[in-house]
């Protein structure tokens, strides 16, 4: 146990120093910070976009705000913390000035009507969640992040999305009825590959 504190400190005191070489504007304290942070920033991002270089673009354009901001980020809060609202807002501006020359499609609503509950007799491996989500229309996939994720309500992510709160309830309601009917018909495709 203390091994464990002891290790979180060193590390938090490793993750201030970068902090305080970024404020100087030294390049490879960016760097070190930048390679520190990729992996969780690289997480967050792809839960809002939908490719692999969609989710790159996003990240690197939340670090050079990050570096260009790291003046005011206040030290007696966690950097993660400041990191993850950075990028959150950077995807979604990302979402807003690319929306017009994404396709949007409608689907059959007959799609959200499953009452049928999935059995968890198997664990999801982090993969096939992500396959599935990645799956979800762009909005519902952002709603569905907002909401359950970052915790934001319904009127905050109509706010920011320019929906009112009775869209962003709907989109949040068609995410996960299609996200439990997809599992399903993996699942579904899975015993019968095995047969």
């Amino acid at each position: 146990m203390v091994d464990i504190k002891l290790a979180a400190l060193e590390k938090e005191a490793e993750e201030n120093k970068l902090i305080r070489g970024c404020r100087k504007g030294r390049r490879h304290s960016q760097e070190l910070l930048y390679r520190h942070f990729y992996g969780f920033g690289m997480s967050i991002c792809l839960r809002y976009t939908s490719s692999e270089d969609e989710a790159k673009e996003v990240l690197n354009d939340g670090f050079m705000k990050v570096f260009q901001h790291i003046k005011q980020y206040d030290d007696s809060r966690p950097f993660k913390s400041w990191f993850r609202k950075i990028l959150v807002n950077t995807a979604l501006d990302h979402y807003r000035a690319n929306k017009k020359y994404r396709l949007q499609v409608d689907l059959n609503p007959d799609m959200f009507d499953s009452t049928e509950e999935p059995t968890m007799y198997q664990q999801l491996a982090v993969a096939e969640i992500l396959v599935l989500f990645r799956r979800l229309p762009e909005i519902y996939r952002i709603t569905f992040n907002l909401f359950e994720v970052e915790g934001y309500s319904h009127q905050e992510i109509g706010g920011m999305l320019d929906i009112s709160p009775g869209t962003s309830r709907s989109n949040l309601s068609r995410a996960k009825n299609l996200l439990r009917k997809m599992y399903m018909e993996m699942k579904k495709k899975q015993c019968h590959e095995a047969i």
